[in-house]
């Protein structure tokens, strides 16, 4: 017991006689921030401001541009700044407007439309404007998509009344509409119809041999691939390697012939 005693007053001797270090503390981060300089303002900053400044004018423009094209007619400044109030006549959405491919800007009237693709608002227009077209072409349906145009019900009304030609993809939608030229349908006798519906056509053989009593020839795109394949076997048979010599070496052995001048 009396070994204990004495360890624990050793103990507390080497303890009392150690050095006292000075305590740390710790900083927070509201301290650290105030005690440092301000953050210097990025170089790219002013970049990303206009371009996010940018970014909301043309998001404007085509809000304006939608609202065009909702109204279907040309639509005033101020009834443009009832649903967009950041317009103004100084203003970059004016100057886009202006320039703007898809909108027709009548500077006497300070007035904006919407300009569709085909401007068509009618049946009899469109129906004039596929007559008109060169070589009685056809029209892309989907191209009428922002026209001032009810597509489908036109089209279908149209159509029933035999006044365009309709080509649908495999869904059965209308692809592209084509003029009817009325006046190029001519009236077929039932007869005829009856007697060319029991038309049979005969076999190739039987074919060839018909055409030839009745002093017909084959179409000349069957002769021509005939010919070429009379071509291609005489081009098969005459298709020999040959061995090309020097004739004016035959007979001459160059070791033993030839003697180098001597100098």
């Amino acid at each position: 017991m009396s070994d204990l005693l004495a360890q624990r007053k050793d103990f507390k001797k080497r303890v009392a006689t150690q050095p006292v270090l000075a305590q740390r503390r710790a900083i927070t981060p509201s301290t650290a921030m105030s005690s440092r300089a301000p953050p210097r303002q990025s170089a790219s900053a002013p970049h990303i401001e206009r371009a996010q400044e940018e970014a909301s004018i043309l998001t404007r423009v085509h809000q304006i541009i939608t609202f065009l094209k909702q109204s279907q007619r040309p639509c005033t400044a101020d009834e443009i700044r009832l649903h967009i109030s950041e317009f103004r006549d100084d203003g970059p959405e004016f100057q886009h407007l202006t320039n703007n491919a898809k909108v027709i800007y009548t500077a006497k009237t300070n007035t904006f439309a919407y300009r569709p693709e085909y401007d068509i608002r009618t049946a009899e227009e469109l129906v004039e404007y596929l007559r008109k077209l060169p070589d009685r072409g056809g029209l892309e349906v989907k191209k009428l998509a922002d026209s001032y145009l009810d597509t489908s019900s036109v089209i279908a009304d149209l159509h029933k009344k035999q006044r365009i030609l309709v080509m649908s993809d495999k869904t059965k939608r209308p692809r592209y509409i084509f003029y009817n030229d009325m006046p190029l349908e001519t009236a077929i006798d039932e007869d005829m119809k009856t007697s060319w519906m029991q038309l049979q056509v005969p076999d190739e053989p039987e074919l060839s041999r018909e055409m030839e009593k009745a002093g017909l020839k084959r179409m000349q795109a069957e002769a021509r691939e005939e010919k070429d394949k009379q071509d291609v076997k005489k081009t098969k048979k005459s298709s020999r390697i040959t061995k090309i010599t020097n004739t004016h070496l035959v007979g001459i052995d160059l070791t033993k012939d030839y003697v180098p001048e001597s100098k």
